[in-house]
């Protein structure tokens, strides 16, 4: 995938950024960092053959950029975080649609002696909206705040109490996404288990949260006129089981599952609950072949511009095959399913829930010509239908890209 791709996938499947959607992270003790300052620099030229996704659409050429500085320094047991990003983007035909995004932030992870520790953790970031989350293609730039607070007490070896509150904000540049701006708070407790030397680490918590909206929903998922103004301010609960497990230094699993509940003052029939989580697997099938798996079922949906939830899950495996010393090949092979279940339009309305199916597979060849100096060539089909045709599309992409680190 280009420097894009896997945002892009991530948005595709409704799999949102931790930072931004995340249940808030208890930190583990401080680790040895490699480099105190790095830079990531990457360019890439993608062509689109339906760039809006849209039933029918027109193609465009897209060239992409980035740069990113990020600075990591361990003070005694205290570790310091700071990264910055910026990435600009030029459509060649359709250049009203350029834009700068971002995304900058921070964390500062602390002990006092033994039994307290912790976590400060600050993001910010704009982005564009991915052009198959609104209907017709619309340029929507999205920014999100985001900020937590974590704190640990230890009261054996093996066990401690957690405890975190968070906030996140989010705006939209278009007037027609207003509905859709959000102010989320959360807070959580609960127990860690992570036994001295061992690689697993399991939390048990409680966490609620409460959703608001400065601006009511006066249009259903489908661009229709709701018969009455809908305020989206919900509560939500979940008993999660997070885990992290090591098993070889070469393999992983790690996420979480649990029981959520979410209901709502304003069309309460679209109240929900059920079993939500994700796991993400790594593990190497022989020395060459390394694959990365992740399943997962949601109903968050900030990186989609939505006052209320998707249902959505499905499943992604991402083998990496090393061919030689310097050439790597990537594939991806993803498919979800997408129910816009918390719509209050399906109840005021009498509508079906609209359900969409959506499968990319993807392969990238990478190729390092120098220390940390990758050539990279991508392509990819994305294809989503829907009970709904007009959201119904294809889109087949291929790119060409250098991407460095120091």
């Amino acid at each position: 995938m280009t420097i894009a791709s896997i945002r892009r996938l991530s948005a595709a499947l409704s799999m949102l950024a931790p930072a931004v959607n995340g249940l808030a992270q208890p930190v583990s003790a401080p680790i040895p960092v490699e480099d105190i300052f790095s830079i990531n620099a990457a360019a890439a030229v993608e062509h689109h053959s339906n760039i809006f996704r849209v039933a029918d659409g027109a193609g465009d050429t897209v060239v992409r950029a980035l740069l990113g500085l990020r600075f990591e320094r361990d003070i005694s047991l205290q570790r310091i975080t700071a990264y910055a990003t910026l990435e600009p983007v030029k459509y060649v035909n359709f250049s009203s649609y350029d834009y700068l995004g971002y995304t900058a932030g921070g964390a500062w992870a602390w002990e006092v002696g033994r039994p307290l520790f912790g976590e400060l953790t600050a993001r910010f970031a704009q982005f564009q909206t991915p052009f198959d989350a609104i209907t017709g293609g619309q340029n929507n730039l999205q920014n999100v705040q985001f900020g937590r607070a974590l704190f640990g007490f230890r009261m054996t070896q093996n066990w401690a109490l957690i405890g975190a509150v968070d906030n996140a904000v989010g705006t939209n540049s278009l007037a027609s996404q207003a509905a859709s701006d959000f102010n989320r708070v959360g807070a959580e407790f609960g127990v860690r288990r992570a036994a001295a030397g061992s690689a697993t680490e399991i939390d048990f918590v409680w966490r609620h949260e409460n959703g608001s909206y400065p601006n009511q929903q006066v249009y259903d998922s489908n661009g229709n006129l709701l018969p009455a103004s809908v305020d989206n301010a919900y509560r939500q609960d979940a008993a999660l089981m997070r885990v992290t497990y090591r098993p070889t230094d070469v393999s992983r699993i790690s996420g979480s599952i649990g029981y959520t509940r979410r209901s709502y003052e304003n069309v309460s029939q679209r109240d929900f609950s059920g079993v939500t989580g994700g796991l993400d697997f790594v593990w190497p099938l022989s020395g060459a072949v390394t694959m990365r798996a992740a399943v997962f079922r949601t109903i968050d949906s900030a990186t989609l511009p939505t006052a209320n939830y998707i249902d959505a899950m499905g499943i992604a495996l991402r083998p990496t095959w090393q061919v030689g010393a310097r050439t790597s090949v990537d594939a991806v092979l993803a498919v979800a399913t997408r129910s816009y279940k918390g719509d209050p339009g399906f109840v005021l309305d009498g509508t079906p829930v609209r359900k969409d199916n959506i499968n990319e597979v993807g392969l990238r060849l990478s190729y390092e010509v120098a220390r940390r100096i990758f050539l990279f060539a991508d392509a990819a089909r994305i294809d989503r239908t829907s009970n709904y045709d007009q959201y119904a599309y294809t889109d087949n992409w291929f790119g060409i890209g250098v991407r460095a680190s120091f």
